[in-house]
């Protein structure tokens, strides 16, 4: 396991359009009994190795409450096995964040991302609150104080077909706001979000004319903003034939995710919170009696990772791109067609083809240049 996933609380305090949550009602939050059972079954051999991320996500994370979090914190830490290395990241909409919050976050040296879609005609359009209003402005004032107090964060922006339109706008919204690293999301269809805003026949079309102006204007402002996918698809081709593809949404125990109840799943986070009409529940065991060797005697894990495979296989079989995504996520597959051992989704089609495809052809172009320079 590289990566555990905490989810203290499915509640949000907001109702975003594109939620893929089915629970953001449920005020349910994680017992210290949950946390406890966390370190004694999960923090250690033969599940961990020298270092582990802990993910806070889910819901929002912040509504799980101060008090929560520093009782968690101290006890996983002394409940980890000598020697491991806990990485604390939080996923949250700012909204809270004061002070407080901030001296958590420096003590315990916490990675931060922050969902902010940009300035508030974008982002208002889908994040609002329970009544309906757009939510920018109480996200900008929580950048404003990560900012003020010198504690770095990565933004996380979801593209919809709206924001598109708006590579200019988004770029010069995220140096104007002392933002330096970002990541882009595109808006997917998950849980009880049916249908997405990308599900239209330009999509593919707008979404590589905005990569390619966006890159534009990151190569333009050299060292000014890290873009996780630029960064991402760079790597992935430059090592394609040197390394085989890993795909963590898609390899038993790579991330293992635990619920407020302490319920387990692994592969894709999402996918914990599912119950699918052919295949069931996604929860293989809880960890409050024991750890995931329970998911070797759940009959519902076996079938599952079994139909993963044959999807990371159909990929592998059909799709030029494979070695550079190694298969895609099962959640989206799920999500899309009902079924795991399909290839193709809209998601990859935006997120891994269209994004790799702007990648490859600005390295050639980058290489002619520098041929023909020379």
């Amino acid at each position: 396991m590289d990566l555990l996933v905490i989810q203290p609380t499915p509640f949000c305090n907001i109702s975003c359009r594109y939620c893929y949550l089915p629970y953001k009602n449920n005020k349910a939050k994680m017992g210290m009994e949950v946390i406890d059972s966390i370190g004694r079954h999960l923090l250690h051999p033969p599940w961990v190795n020298e270092s582990v991320v802990v993910a806070w996500h889910a819901g929002e994370p912040l509504m799980a409450g101060m008090e929560f979090y520093e009782d968690a914190l101290s006890r996983l830490s002394s409940l980890a096995e000598h020697g491991l290395r806990l990485r604390h990241a939080i996923q949250t909409n700012g909204m809270l964040i004061n002070d407080e919050w901030i001296d958590l976050f420096r003590r315990w040296d916490m990675h931060i991302g922050l969902s902010l879609d940009g300035p508030p005609h974008i982002h208002d359009a889908m994040r609002v609150d329970r009544a309906g209003r757009g939510t920018a402005a109480a996200a900008l004032k929580g950048l404003q104080r990560l900012t003020a107090a010198k504690l770095p964060f990565e933004v996380i922006t979801v593209l919809t077909h709206n924001s598109l339109d708006f590579p200019e706008e988004l770029f010069h919204f995220y140096l104007e706001n002392s933002i330096s690293s970002v990541a882009f999301n595109v808006e997917e269809i998950e849980g009880p979000h049916l249908s997405s805003t990308l599900e239209h026949p330009d999509a593919v079309q707008r979404f590589r004319c905005f990569l390619e102006r966006f890159w534009d204007l990151v190569d333009r402002h050299p060292g000014a903003l890290s873009v996780r996918e630029i960064k991402g698809a760079i790597s992935a081709i430059l090592n394609m034939n040197s390394v085989e593809p890993t795909n963590p949404l898609a390899d038993p125990l790579d991330i293992i995710s635990v619920d407020a109840e302490g319920n387990m799943s692994t592969f894709a986070p999402e996918l914990l919170s599912t119950h699918d009409p052919r295949l069931g529940s996604f929860i293989f065991g809880n960890v409050r009696d024991g750890g995931p060797e329970q998911f070797l005697s759940n009959p519902n894990y076996l079938i599952i990772k079994d139909e993963i495979a044959a999807g990371i296989k159909a990929c592998r079989q059909s799709c030029n791109w494979f070695p550079l995504c190694g298969g895609g996520s099962p959640s989206n597959k799920l999500f899309e067609t009902g079924r795991l051992d399909t290839s193709e989704t809209l998601y990859c089609r935006l997120g891994h083809q269209t994004l790799l495809d702007v990648a490859l052809n600005r390295l050639e172009n980058s290489l002619e240049a520098s041929i023909e320079a020379e």
